[in-house]
């Protein structure tokens, strides 16, 4: 008898356990489809239109299966420091981004790799201009000073090891700003709280972003994602890192 009330009381809390974590399975499709779509629609929006300089932005045909999670600074920063992953920083009107994209997603895809971090720069970034031969702040359409956002000085400082000196160069003469930059795309490689590398734009021999990659750059890129991919997926130590 005690047997039979013992089964009477499993069977039931086995099944709502079963429920709730089918829910929260089905929920976290549910977010990831969201992102993916909603990253699909950021993107492929801009298809046929035309920049400022009035060339026109490469067409995207994104799966809507993609591995893009938006994530936030702190996510990120988590990510660098104590975790692996994929980081993609970048945004849909940078047309080096739309170039580097189709890439990524063949190599994340071959390499079963189903999250991307992503994070859309275009107004997270301080920006300067030159007068009277001086640098100072861009202002934005209200007229306020371009500074950058707390946020994004703070990935600067985490990663500032990795990045480069901003300077700008106009009429042939080159501005130190006094700080490190981000630029986009950039695709961070992390490997438990390691940074392995940064890939900054596309391939060297690409001279715009406009242009559709050759065969040869395009498996010069690939290859340069997918190294730090099997580098990720390593047990091994590689010969300029410790274990």
């Amino acid at each position: 008898m005690k047997e039979k009330n013992l089964y009477i009381i499993l069977i039931p809390t086995c099944i709502i356990l079963c429920a709730i974590l089918a829910i929260i399975s089905y929920l976290k499709i549910v977010n990831n489809n969201n992102d993916s779509i909603k990253f699909k629609n950021e993107y492929e929006r801009f298809n046929g239109e035309k920049s400022s300089s009035g060339k026109e932005y490469k067409k995207l045909n994104i799966d809507r299966n993609n591995p893009i999670k938006y994530s936030n600074y702190d996510e990120i920063i988590d990510v660098i420091e104590n975790k692996s992953g994929v980081i993609y920083l970048g945004f849909p009107e940078c047309p080096w981004c739309r170039t580097a994209l189709p890439v990524l997603f063949d190599v994340l895809k071959e390499n079963n790799i189903d999250n991307l971090y992503y994070l859309n720069i275009k107004n997270e970034r301080d920006s300067y201009v030159v007068q009277d031969d001086k640098i100072t702040y861009e202002l934005d359409d209200n007229d306020r000073e371009i500074k950058g956002t707390k946020g994004y000085f703070r990935l600067l400082d985490v990663l500032d090891r990795y990045l480069t000196e901003y300077i700008i160069s106009y009429e042939g003469k080159t501005y130190e700003t006094g700080e490190k930059r981000l630029y986009a795309p950039s695709v961070i490689f992390v490997k438990d709280g390691k940074v392995l590398g940064i890939q900054v734009s596309t391939v060297e021999t690409q001279e715009d972003g406009y242009d559709e990659l050759t065969k040869d750059q395009y498996d010069e890129l690939y290859g340069i994602y997918e190294s730090y991919i099997v580098e990720m997926n390593s047990d091994t130590c590689s010969l300029d890192s410790s274990c």
